[in-house]
């Protein structure tokens, strides 16, 4: 048996509202793993993830792609910059970090950041054992209209394949 951990560490500068928000989907998918009553949210926050029918976390677990477990497999810790205008945003994760829900989430929650230039991170997977196919990792640039997210793995293929074409 081998475990396998996809790890991150990130920071990024954001707005105070933003970080609101960050700090409030971060809370929820806390509560909704542990199968807490969520307190209400924002008017903002669920402006940015509507409810559908009797789900009032149906636009946020939409974040998930159908999974029923809501965990972005990582931690949001930071604070106020010197100036105190901007909020510095630090995510992290050890084990299980989840690169496509993180990145929907700061899409939707940071506009007016995305809106100056794009926030870009990176991962990698590695394993506790040496298993052929168990390395690697990717890289995401978040804009505001869109998404762009790359496994090594994908892209060492296509670049394989160019070249024995």
């Amino acid at each position: 048996m081998a475990d396998t951990y996809i790890q991150a560490c990130f920071v990024f500068s954001c707005t105070a509202a933003e970080w609101s928000l960050l700090q409030e989907a971060f809370t929820l998918s806390l509560d909704l793993c542990a199968e807490l009553t969520p307190e209400p949210r924002s008017a903002a926050f669920m402006a940015l993830f509507p409810a559908s029918g009797s789900d009032p976390w149906a636009g946020f677990s939409a974040l998930f792609g159908g999974s029923s477990l809501p965990d972005f497999g990582c931690d949001l810790a930071g604070g106020a910059e010197m100036e105190g205008t901007r909020w510095q945003a630090i995510i992290s994760a050890e084990t299980s970090f989840e690169p496509d829900a993180v990145a929907q989430l700061i899409q939707r929650c940071c506009n007016e950041t995305l809106a100056q230039g794009p926030i870009g991170f990176e991962w990698s997977v590695s394993c506790s054992r040496q298993r052929i196919d168990e390395f690697g990792g990717g890289w995401c640039a978040v804009f505001a209209d869109r998404i762009v997210l790359r496994w090594t793995r994908d892209q060492l293929r296509s670049a394989m394949a160019e070249a024995s074409s």
